[in-house]
């Protein structure tokens, strides 16, 4: 756990118009909203518990890793999609979400139409929610074997901006 916040504050990265993917970044690690750190210290402990798998020591381009956080990205659009129906009307603000570590950003817009989602975006949407999480959380809880409760609980899933409330109960309605 130690050597997890150590890396973590050693590879903290001003935030920039880049995610952690691009390869002038410091190491792949960014600090890019505030409760970032604590998300990816419940993901390193989560990890350490055996709830999150370890983190891959796969030699993986970070192209393929981008792929793969967007593949995801575009899972939860398809949910956000399905559930919209369920979803009650003070629900359908904006919001932005990011995968803390990369600090990748995507935005995601409720519409009657659909949900629109713009990935891989500069930052968070002014003045809208926010969605902290990681993209091995993100998996887990797209795969049913992390509840979004139970990421709530462990700081897996975070929530910041003037009001959230509508946010979280769209993603616990979605995942």
């Amino acid at each position: 756990m130690v050597a997890a916040v150590a890396a973590v504050v050693l590879g903290y990265s001003h935030p920039a118009h880049t995610c952690g993917l691009e390869p002038s970044i410091n190491g792949g690690f960014t600090i890019s909203h505030p409760g970032s750190l604590e998300v990816a210290v419940a993901v390193a402990s989560a990890r350490d518990s055996g709830l999150l798998p370890a983190a891959s020591s796969e030699a993986i381009t970070n192209e393929v890793r981008l792929q793969h956080m967007l593949a995801d990205l575009r899972r939860l659009q398809a949910r956000l999609n399905k559930a919209r129906d369920q979803i009650p009307g003070d629900s359908t603000a904006p919001f932005s979400l990011v995968l803390v570590g990369p600090g990748l950003w995507s935005h995601f817009h409720m519409t009657t139409g659909g949900v629109l989602a713009n990935y891989h975006t500069d930052g968070p949407l002014a003045g809208n929610a926010v969605v902290l999480t990681h993209a091995s959380a993100l998996r887990a809880m797209l795969a049913g074997s992390l509840s979004i409760k139970q990421a709530t609980e462990l700081g897996l899933i975070a929530y910041s901006g003037f009001d959230s409330a509508p946010v979280q109960r769209t993603l616990e309605i979605s995942l």
